[in-house]
C-alpha cells in the first residue's frame, strides 16, 4: 500500500513538473532547435551566396562583399556548430526552402543582372536574419541562455552586413 501511494505521488509530481515545463515553453516564441535550424540555414545561405558572388559577380565590390560573407558567416557557423554539438541540437545539412529558393535564383541569374540580384537578396536576407536573431536574442527569445546570448551577440554584425548590403545595392543599381 505504501509503495502504491509513493508511486502515485511520484507520478503526480512528475506530471505536475511536466505541465509546469510545458507552460514555460509557451513564454518562448522560438524553441532552441527551431532557432538553430533557421539561423543555420540563413548562415549557410550567406556562405553559399558569398562564394557564388566571388565567381559570378562582375563588380569588384560584389566580389569583395561575397568574400566578406564567406569569412564572417563561416566563423559564425563554426561557433554555432560547436554550441549546437554541446547541447545536442542538430545543424541541418540542407537549406530551408526560402534560402534554397534564393540560392537557386542567384544561380540562375545572368551575369548582366547578377550583381543587382545578389545585393537585393543580401539586403532581404540580412533584414530577415536581424529579425530572427532579435527575437531569439530577446529576454524571452529562446529557452537556452547561451543560445539567447549567441543570438543577441550577432545582431550588431548582422546590422553591419545589412548596411554594407544597402550600400552595395545603391552602387550596383547606378551602373
Amino acid at each position: 500500500m505504501k509503495k502504491s501511494i509513493l508511486f502515485l505521488s511520484v507520478i503526480i509530481s512528475v506530471s505536475c513538473s511536466l505541465q509546469c515545463c510545458s507552460n514555460d515553453d509557451q513564454d518562448y516564441p522560438l524553441d532552441n532547435q527551431q532557432f538553430v535550424t533557421q539561423a543555420s540555414s540563413s548562415n549557410n545561405f550567406e556562405i553559399a551566396a558569398g562564394a557564388l558572388a566571388q565567381t559570378k559577380g562582375v563588380n569588384a565590390e560584389v566580389k569583395s562583399y561575397g568574400q566578406h560573407m564567406v569569412m564572417d558567416h563561416s566563423a559564425v557557423g563554426t561557433e554555432m556548430m560547436n554550441l549546437a554539438a554541446s547541447k545536442g541540437w542538430t545543424i541541418p545539412a540542407s537549406l530551408q526552402p526560402k534560402e534554397q529558393a534564393n540560392l537557386d535564383k542567384l544561380n540562375a541569374s545572368p551575369s548582366s543582372t547578377f550583381d543587382k540580384d545578389f545585393a537585393t537578396i543580401m539586403v532581404a536576407s540580412h533584414t530577415n536574419a536581424i529579425d530572427l536573431f532579435s527575437v531569439a536574442g530577446g529576454s524571452q527569445g529562446v529557452r537556452d541562455g547561451e543560445l539567447r546570448a549567441f543570438a543577441a551577440n550577432k545582431i550588431a554584425s548582422l546590422k553591419s552586413h545589412l548596411a554594407e548590403a544597402n550600400t552595395l545595392l545603391t552602387t550596383v543599381s547606378q551602373q
